[in-house]
């Protein structure tokens, strides 16, 4: 037999068992996909069966976001200070944990848990036009951190403060506990304060997220815990919340869960179930 036939043979021979593979593996992801639909519907009749009703455009598909660790950047403080200040800096420790910047602009604390507090003269962050909402978002650009405005608030009487509530985004998603205030006296900043996490992630590879299932399981479980009752899911949003102590911040993935009675942190890693304020905090 020639041996051009025999490579034809061969490479024919080679093609039927990769379309084999290939169909094996196509039938087994429909029908891990089909398991993992049933019991997402399983577990939404389970919450039905209970009283509490929600709609499946609500429900997240998938976990999608992973726990990570990320590490103080001081060198990156240092920069935003002075960026945000308009010049040099001098630097004041106030202990390890606590750093302090200033100049005749005003002056910037940061903490190593993330929380950080800045004053500035008057006159020195003029709005220029900007809605102050838009000129907050723009000063916590400066300091490294994307954000979403949250509420505008005025006092009732002549001249009142306007204060703006932004809340931090970490790759696009909500940090629930990242709120951050900014004060404007007249048509100036004068002040800002919250919390804040800047530097490179790391995956977390030591904990996993639990299912979409599950989750919905453990939330009916966290509530008869609580002996909290609501008869509606309205919103899911999924999240993260940190916390910090000597070492990395810790970025834990949550559901925020909106019902007709009030609202809940949910943790994907844990399952467990904690009440949250209106703000999503």
């Amino acid at each position: 037999m020639e041996w051009s036939r025999i490579k034809t043979i061969v490479l024919i021979i080679l093609a039927i068992t990769n379309i084999s593979l290939l169909g094996f593996l196509l039938q087994r992801e429909m029908r891990l996909q089909s398991a993992q639909d049933e019991a997402r519907q399983n577990a939404v009749l389970f919450l039905q069966e209970n009283g509490i009703s929600l709609a499946e455009e609500e429900l997240p598909q998938e976990m999608t976001l992973l726990p990570q660790t990320v590490d103080w950047d001081r060198d990156q403080e240092r920069e935003a200070a002075s960026v945000l200040l308009g010049g040099p800096v001098q630097e004041q420790a106030w202990s390890d944990e606590i750093y302090r910047y200033y100049n005749e602009t005003g002056s910037i604390q940061f903490h190593r848990d993330g929380t950080f507090q800045g004053e500035f003269v008057e006159g020195a962050f003029p709005l220029e036009g900007r809605t102050p909402a838009a000129c907050g978002l723009e000063v916590l650009a400066t300091l490294g951190v994307a954000g979403e405005e949250l509420a505008v608030r005025t006092g009732g009487e002549e001249n009142a403060d306007t204060v703006v509530v932004c809340r931090q985004l970490w790759e696009q998603v909500p940090v629930f506990n990242h709120q951050i205030t900014l004060t404007f006296r007249g048509d100036c900043l004068v002040a800002v304060e919250g919390r804040r996490l800047t530097g490179e992630p790391a995956l977390d590879e030591s904990r996993t997220p639990i299912s979409v299932p599950t989750a919905l399981f453990q939330f009916y479980h966290g509530m008869v815990t609580l002996g909290d009752v609501c008869s509606r899911i309205d919103r899911i949003t999924p999240g993260y919340v940190t916390s910090a102590g000597s070492g990395p911040s810790a970025l834990t993935p949550v559901w925020y869960i909106v019902t007709d009675t009030r609202s809940y942190r949910l943790d994907t890693l844990t399952g467990a179930l904690s009440r949250a304020d209106e703000g999503g905090a």
